[in-house]
C-alpha cells in the first residue's frame, strides 16, 4: 500500500467516526434543546403583574402587546421567580446575561447565580448555563463599584504600557476573573481588543487599549489568559473590529471602509495574534458593515437591499474567522436587540441569518420581561425548529455548533449547590471581592496611568499658597470625591472647599461667587454616557440628552477665569482627543481616562482615580504615563 493511499484511508475513517459521534450524541438532545443552547437571554427586568391579552386576534397583535408591556417593565430582576426557573429547566436555554440592575450585593448575587445554575443543571440536557456579564473595567462595569474592583479601564492600561508593559493587563485580568468566579459568573464579555484609530468613535474610545495593533494584541492576550486562569471564559470583541467607527452600533449601523490591507494590518491583527498564540474560547461579533470583507447584500425587513453586517456574514464569520484565521472556539453575536441589527431584521430573521453565517450563540435576541414573554420564547424556539428542519445544511451546522458549546461547558467547574453550599459560598465571597490587594492594585493602576499634557506652574511649590479650592466637575459626586482625596493627602494642611457640578455652574449664582474667591479652580470634562456605559439600549432610551456638552461648559468656565489670573487645572476624565481646545486656558492639563465615582457604605464619594489625581494636583507625584493614542495638542 502506498503512503498516499494509507493517508486517504485514515482520513476517511477519521471523518466517518467524527460524524458518527456527533450524530449519536445529538440523537439524545432534541432539536429545540440544541437551539435553546445557542441562545443567551436577558433577564434584566421582570414584571409578573403585567399581562398581555390571553387570546390575541393574531400573532402580530400578541407581539405588539408584549412589546408594549416590555417597555413598561422597569423592575429589576434580583431573584429568580419560579416561572423563570421552570423556563430555564424546560427549555434548556444556554445562557443568561446579567446587568447592573440585577446585582445588588454579594449575597444576593451568589443566590441569584446559584439558583440560575441549579435550574439549568436539572434540565433535560443537564448542561450548565453560561452566566455572563460585561465587566471590562473602567467605564463598563456591571458589578456595584462599592463591592467590587472596577479599575481605570483599558486605555489607562495602555497608557501604563510604556513603563510597565503587560503587567497591569495581567494583574487586572486576574482580579476581574477571580471576583466574577467567586460570584458565580463563568463568562465575561472582555477584553475589548478593538484598535481605536478614530478620534470620533462614540462607543469604543477609552474601552480600547490604544491605537497600536501590536500593543493592543499584547495587552489583550495578557488579560485574556489571566482572566481564564481564574475559571472565567474571556471574550474577545468586537470582530472584525469596532475601532474605526463614528456610529454607535447600539443606536445605528456603522460601516468601516478600510481596504483589505488596512483591515488585516489593523482591525484583524489582535484577533489573529490571540488565535495563534493563546487559547481563545469566545469571540463576539460586531454589528458593522465591512465592504472589503463582504460586500454581498441582504434584503431587510423594510424590503430594502443593504450590505450584510458582519454578524450576519458567512464570508466574515465562517470563511474568514473559522477557515482562514483557523479559529476553533465559540462565536457569539453582540446583543441582537441593538439597533445595528434590530432596526433592520426581525428577531427570527436575525437569529437564522447569524446561525447560517456561522455564529454559535445568539445573544439577547428577544426580551423576557413578563409571564407572556415566556410563552413568546417557547413559540420563538418552535419557529426556529421549523426553519432549521427545512434547511439540511443549517441543521448540520446547528449540530456542530451545539457540539462546540457542549465541549466547552464540560470544562466548566459547575455543580448543583444545596442551601448549605450556597450559604458557605456567600460567607466566603466577601473576602474575595475588593480585598486589600485588589484595591491596592486599583490605586496603583490609577497612579501609573495618569498622563500630564501640560504644566505651566513654574515653581514646584505653587500649590503651597493655595487656601480656597473650587472644584467644578460634570457630576457633583466626582467633585466631592476629589475633595476628599485632596484632604486625605493634605498632611494636616487645612483648605476650604466648594464643590459643584458643571450644570450648577450654569444655573446657580453662588458658584460664580465662590469662583471669585478661589485660589485654585479644578474643572473637568467627561464623555457622554453611551448605551454600553449605562447597561444597554433600554437604559439609553430612559436617559435625558443635553444639547450642551461638558466640554463646552468647562471651556466657558476656563475662558472666564483666564482674565482673573486664577490658578487652574483641567482634567479629562474620558477620551483625550479633545484636549487642544483647553491648552490656551488652563495651567495644567491631566488625563485619567476614567471619572467614575461612587458612594461607599459611609456615604462618602470615592474613586481610585481621584486619589491619584490628588497626588498630582498637590505636586506630590509626577506623572510618567504616555497617551496610547495620537492627539492634536
Amino acid at each position: 500500500m502506498s503512503k498516499q493511499s494509507f493517508f486517504i484511508i485514515v482520513t476517511f475513517f477519521t471523518i466517518f467516526f467524527s460524524h458518527t459521534l456527533i450524530s449519536k450524541e445529538f440523537l439524545t438532545m432534541k432539536l429545540e434543546h440544541q437551539l435553546a443552547q445557542k441562545i443567551i437571554l436577558d433577564l434584566r427586568y421582570y414584571c409578573p403583574e403585567l399581562k398581555t391579552p390571553s387570546n390575541p386576534a393574531n400573532q402580530l397583535e400578541g407581539y405588539l402587546a408584549a412589546q408594549s408591556n416590555n417597555s413598561q417593565c422597569t423592575t429589576p430582576l434580583t431573584h429568580l421567580p419560579t416561572e423563570l426557573a421552570e423556563l430555564i429547566k424546560t427549555s434548556a436555554v444556554g445562557g443568561i446575561i446579567l446587568f447592573a440592575d440585577n446585582l445588588v450585593n454579594t449575597e444576593q448575587i451568589v443566590q441569584l447565580t446559584s439558583d440560575l445554575q441549579n435550574a439549568a443543571l436539572t434540565s433535560a440536557t443537564a448542561l450548565p448555563l453560561f452566566i455572563s456579564i460585561d465587566q471590562e473595567g473602567g467605564r463598563v462595569v456591571r458589578l456595584p463599584r462599592h463591592i467590587a474592583t472596577s479599575f481605570s479601564g483599558n486605555m489607562a492600561i495602555g497608557a501604563s504600557y510604556y513603563q510597565y508593559k503587560d503587567h497591569y493587563a495581567k494583574a487586572v485580568g486576574k482580579v476581574l476573573g477571580k471576583e466574577l468566579n467567586a460570584l458565580g459568573f463563568n463568562v465575561n464579555y472582555a477584553p475589548n481588543i478593538d484598535v481605536n484609530v478614530n478620534p470620533n468613535n462614540p462607543v469604543i474610545n477609552v474601552r480600547s487599549f490604544g491605537e497600536n495593533p501590536q500593543q493592543v494584541a499584547t495587552l489583550g492576550i495578557a488579560m485574556l489568559e489571566s482572566m481564564q486562569a481564574q475559571g472565567v471564559i474571556a471574550t474577545l470583541k468586537h470582530f472584525p473590529g469596532h475601532g474605526d467607527t463614528s456610529v454607535d452600533s447600539h443606536t445605528g449601523l456603522p460601516r468601516v471602509n478600510h481596504d483589505i490591507a488596512t483591515v488585516e494590518k489593523v482591525d484583524l491583527y489582535p484577533f489573529q495574534q490571540a488565535i495563534l498564540h493563546s487559547n481563545v474560547k469566545m469571540i463576539m461579533t460586531a454589528h458593522i458593515q465591512y465592504p472589503a470583507l463582504d460586500d454581498s447584500t441582504i434584503v431587510n425587513k423594510a424590503g430594502e437591499t443593504m450590505i450584510r453586517p458582519a454578524t450576519l456574514s458567512k464570508k466574515i464569520l465562517s470563511d474568514l474567522l473559522r477557515k482562514k484565521m483557523r479559529y476553533q472556539g465559540l462565536i457569539l453575536t453582540d446583543a441582537l436587540d441593538m439597533a445595528g441589527i434590530s432596526d433592520f431584521f426581525t428577531p427570527i430573521e436575525a437569529v437564522i441569518e447569524t446561525f447560517k453565517a456561522g455564529a454559535d450563540i445568539a445573544v439577547m435576541p428577544i426580551k423576557i420581561r413578563t409571564p407572556a414573554d415566556i410563552e413568546q420564547f417557547k413559540q420563538f424556539i418552535e419557529e426556529l425548529v421549523q426553519r432549521v428542519k427545512a434547511d439540511p445544511a443549517l441543521l448540520a451546522q446547528v449540530a456542530q455548533s451545539t457540539n462546540r458549546i457542549k465541549k466547552l461547558k464540560q470544562q466548566l467547574n459547575v455543580s448543583f449547590l444545596d442551601e448549605k453550599a450556597i450559604a458557605s459560598k456567600k460567607k466566603a465571597v466577601n473576602k474575595q471581592l475588593a480585598n486589600v490587594a485588589a484595591k491596592k492594585l486599583e490605586k496603583a493602576l490609577a497612579l501609573d496611568s495618569i498622563v500630564e499634557m501640560q504644566n505651566n506652574w513654574k515653581s514646584s511649590h505653587t500649590f503651597e499658597t493655595v487656601k480656597h479650592i473650587v472644584i467644578v466637575f460634570p457630576e457633583k459626586i466626582q467633585a466631592q470625591a476629589l475633595q476628599l482625596s485632596i484632604e486625605r493627602y493634605s498632611h494636616n494642611k487645612q483648605y476650604t472647599f466648594y464643590t459643584a457640578s458643571l450644570d450648577d455652574y450654569l444655573l446657580l449664582p453662588e458658584v460664580k461667587a465662590q469662583l471669585a474667591q478661589a485660589d485654585l479652580v479644578i474643572t473637568a470634562s467627561d464623555g457622554k454616557k453611551t448605551a454600553v456605559d449605562l447597561g444597554g439600549i433600554e437604559n439609553l432610551a430612559n436617559k435625558g440628552d443635553s444639547k450642551t456638552t461638558f466640554n463646552e461648559i468647562a471651556l466657558h468656565l476656563l475662558r472666564t477665569l483666564e482674565a482673573e489670573n486664577k490658578k487652574t487645572v483641567f482634567i479629562s476624565l474620558h477620551t483625550p482627543y479633545h484636549l487642544a481646545m483647553f491648552k490656551k486656558y488652563s495651567d495644567r492639563i491631566l488625563v485619567s481616562f476614567n471619572g467614575n465615582a461612587y458612594y461607599d457604605d459611609q456615604k462618602q464619594a470615592k474613586g481610585a482615580v481621584y486619589d491619584a489625581l490628588a497626588l498630582f494636583i498637590t505636586q506630590q507625584k509626577t506623572p510618567t504615563a504616555k497617551l496610547p493614542v495620537s492627539v492634536n495638542f
